[in-house]
């Protein structure tokens, strides 16, 4: 693994990733650790039709390994998927990118630096199916963590 470059974009299994993201970690190999991270978060999501669903199938994983991995345990969400079913994927980005503060989510994303995965990130990726103040909203945030933004 030391300094050579590792590809795991073809790499499903659960466990053989979080078995890279240990050994990466006790290599100081955050390189490694972060694609190992990335490519986790997309095994969830990876069967639905729906891109959107899809990706935030990924952003709720993400958000579960970070709160694993500085709890020691794992952690399953419970709020969001509950505020999804009752309203809608789209509202409740919505609602999240137009609070005036990041939420926890967020927050512990930037931290792992890793908001590409965010709720706002999803938003400008699918701006099309957000309204502009959310767009407005979450390119806000998303440039004021210092993410760099493609022109769109």
């Amino acid at each position: 693994m030391a300094g050579r470059q590792i590809d795991l974009t073809d790499e499903w299994d659960r466990q053989k990733l979080r078995n890279w993201m240990e050994n990466a970690r006790k290599m100081k190999r955050e390189d490694v650790y972060r694609d190992a991270f990335r490519q986790l978060c997309r095994t969830d999501g990876r069967e639905m039709e729906d891109p959107l669903e899809s990706d935030y199938a990924g952003v709720r994983r993400a958000l579960e390994e970070a709160l694993a991995d500085e709890t020691g345990k794992p952690k399953r969400l419970n709020r969001p998927p509950a505020k999804v079913t009752r309203t809608s994927l789209i509202k409740t980005l919505t609602e999240l990118a137009l609070k005036k503060t990041p939420s926890i989510a967020f927050l512990k994303l930037a931290e792992y630096e890793m908001i590409e995965l965010s709720g706002e990130a999803l938003i400008v990726k699918y701006t099309e199916e957000f309204t502009p103040e959310a767009v407005a909203a979450a390119r806000q945030r998303l440039t004021e963590f210092n993410f760099e933004l493609e022109d769109a």
